[in-house]
């Protein structure tokens, strides 16, 4: 389901808007991070003749899976949530495709809504990072028989090192 900004329902001048979509509703779409609760969105919105002005932030409960280990987590993301709807007259048509920006968006006059879904989706998956961990020493699977090495350690001999270091390793034992 999107998550649609109702702008015909919001007041003229400066107000506090909060919005909120159940999790099983707001799909994330993306290998790796799955909702696990509310979408939560709050902040202030300045509305005017030829612009409405959102400052914000997000909140979602999200699933993840540990880089390291492979395991299962949740955690709360929160972001910043910041954009600019400027309305222009349907001549505009140039304007429109020319001046989109990623914060800036140009819709025509008399639009009354605004589909923020892709907008959310986007600061969600960039807030999770490239590596999302589990915890920060999260100590991952052992490479040789693939015990997770946060809850047990394993027995494996460690000591199979790549013949092309072994020259970096004589080094360091002598030192």
């Amino acid at each position: 389901m999107a998550f649609v900004l109702q702008i015909r329902n919001i007041p003229e001048g400066n107000s506090c808007q909060r919005f909120q979509l159940p999790g099983d509703q707001f799909h994330l779409d993306y290998e790796g991070i799955e909702s696990a609760g509310d979408l939560t969105v709050w902040g202030d919105v300045s509305k005017f003749k030829d612009q409405l002005i959102f400052r914000g932030q997000l909140s979602l409960p999200v699933r993840l899976v540990c880089a390291r280990c492979a395991g299962q987590f949740e955690r709360t993301i929160e972001s910043e949530l910041i954009f600019v709807l400027k309305f222009v007259p349907d001549q505009a048509e140039g304007v429109l495709e020319e001046g989109e920006s990623e914060d800036f968006y140009f819709l025509p006059e008399g639009t009354l809504e605004f589909d923020c879904t892709d907008l959310i989706r986007d600061r969600v998956i960039l807030s999770v990072g490239l590596k999302p961990l589990c915890r920060e020493d999260c100590k991952g699977i052992c490479p040789l028989c693939g015990t997770n090495l946060n809850i047990k350690e394993c027995s494996c001999e460690k000591e199979d090192i790549d013949d092309r270091w072994l020259p970096l390793k004589d080094l360091t034992d002598r030192s």
